[in-house]
């Protein structure tokens, strides 16, 4: 399992993906809330704005390692802070000849068909709470549905 654990790299790093922002937007969706936000969910990588990564050991280091990167991210890492997937992935740039043990790691780790997988399997749950919301007897996720199959939208009009 790669998400909602905690993984030790060999390079002293623990960390941990939460997808407790994809739960708890699923949950807001089935109260007529962020109900737009969720069925417009629909590739794995609409999920990663909401991974939240928090490093628990060896940020300090990480950081000193990843300092060309880590802008964006530090005073969160250092503090203990969740920082989002997206902007903790950017740590991993490097130079095509530099040696990089936290990236070989990061990319072997969170690169591979067990974390697709996990992924796919986030999707799955949001795709079946699209299918929840689709048969929900609720008046505003009917009016919400209703707004949707009737909106025009930009892309879909012929440009002449």
């Amino acid at each position: 399992m790669y998400l909602d654990k905690i993984h030790t790299f060999q390079t002293g790093i623990s960390l941990e993906i939460a997808t407790s922002a994809v739960h708890a937007l699923i949950e807001e969706a089935a109260d007529g809330g962020r109900f737009f936000e969720l069925v417009q969910l629909k590739r794995p990588e609409d999920l990663h704005p909401y991974l939240a990564v928090t490093v628990h050991r060896g940020a300090a280091a990480l950081v000193e390692r990843r300092s060309r990167w880590a802008d964006e991210v530090r005073s969160d890492l250092l503090a203990g802070k969740a920082v989002s997937y997206e902007s903790f992935t950017r740590l991993f740039w490097r130079d095509i000849d530099e040696e990089d043990p936290d990236g070989d790691e990061w990319h072997r780790h969170f690169a591979g068909a067990g974390f697709a997988g996990e992924i796919t399997a986030l999707l799955d749950k949001v795709r079946s709470a699209q299918r929840a919301l689709r048969r929900s007897d609720d008046v505003l996720i009917r009016m919400n549905w209703d707004f949707l199959n009737n909106a025009v939208i930009p892309k879909d009009q012929p440009a002449f």
